[in-house]
């Protein structure tokens, strides 16, 4: 009989460590709603960031699209010194020659 009395108590002992370690191991509703609030300050700064990268991307679109009409400018503006150049080139030589003509008279 003392063996069953002892095999209950340390059964009931068993039972309540279980029981107590149950309860420990759960979260209190202050740690949950702390929790959710961490959640849900993660989840703003996620959305800020997005907007934010978003926003970044459209400039940087519109960036690149003055660049390259920059760039298209710049060529037009090369190719039309380059005529002058090719030009003032061709009106020196005619002066030359014009020069060397008048001097062989």
């Amino acid at each position: 009989m003392n063996l069953r009395k002892c095999g209950c108590v340390l059964l009931c002992l068993a039972f309540s460590m279980v029981l107590a370690v149950t309860f420990m191991s759960c979260a209190t509703t202050q740690q949950v709603k702390m929790l959710e609030d961490k959640v849900q300050q993660a989840l703003q700064d996620s959305q800020d960031a997005k907007a934010l990268a978003q926003d970044c991307a459209q400039k940087t679109s519109a960036d690149a699209q003055r660049a390259e009409d920059a760039a298209d400018r710049a060529e037009k503006a090369a190719d039309a010194a380059a005529a002058s150049a090719q030009k003032a080139e061709d009106m020196a030589n005619k002066t030359e020659a014009i020069f060397n003509k008048a001097m062989q008279k």
